[in-house]
């Protein structure tokens, strides 16, 4: 995965990047209305052309898929692997309900589904020998949970990688993403779009993007 790539290409996907509401391409809004979730469409659109970009043999990781929104929307028209992790003990959360999600849109065999607590699974080596391109994290976000988060993919990560923050308005998803970036060198901000707490709902509760390696 190119971050550099990534932040190049962003832009193009609204007509005024990141004012917009909504992104030229209509799938996203499709997808939110099919499988009501924890995002916006400016969200969506970002995490598709995110697995878009990944390399031969690089894998698309999320922990918190919920009720799979995001996951549908990042493999829509991509090719790659992709791998969504939830104990499904959020709100409804539903195993049932995600894969009933993933095969309305004709993806259900194309998304390993792991079950269970991912500070236990990942570290547990639940990913296996996967070299990880893109890895959204939008599960627990108490500080300790949110900077684990970041450091327990590390070893999966391919030498080059994009890190994606969720909810990053939150002032302890803030301040724990600030406290990996200062411990790791190999990590940087490259991105932070500012959510609804900060005056632009477009981006739900706001959004870091961190590149590794890059």
């Amino acid at each position: 995965m190119d971050p550099l790539r990534f932040v190049r290409q962003l832009p193009a996907l609204f007509d005024d990047f990141p004012a917009s509401a909504e992104p030229r391409d209509p799938r996203f809004a499709e997808v939110l209305e099919a499988v009501p979730g924890l995002a916006r469409v400016n969200n969506l659109a970002l995490l598709n052309l995110a697995a878009s970009l990944l390399e031969p043999g690089e894998s698309y990781v999320e922990i918190g898929t919920f009720h799979g929104t995001s996951l549908i929307a990042a493999m829509l028209g991509n090719d790659g692997d992709f791998v969504g992790l939830d104990d499904f003990s959020f709100g409804d959360g539903d195993r049932g309900e995600l894969e009933r999600n993933l095969e309305a849109f004709e993806l259900a065999n194309r998304a390993a589904i792991l079950e269970g607590d991912a500070f236990e699974l990942v570290p547990a080596g639940a990913l296996g020998e996967r070299q990880v391109g893109v890895y959204y994290y939008d599960n627990g976000h108490e500080y300790e949970q949110q900077l684990e988060g970041l450091r327990m993919i590390e070893p999966y990560l391919a030498s080059r990688a994009l890190l994606i923050v969720d909810d990053s308005d939150w002032e302890r998803v803030g301040a724990a993403t600030a406290a990996y970036l200062a411990s790791q060198s190999r990590a940087r901000l490259l991105l932070q779009l500012d959510g609804a707490d900060r005056g632009s709902p477009a981006w739900w509760e706001g959004v870091q993007i961190l590149a590794w390696g890059a």
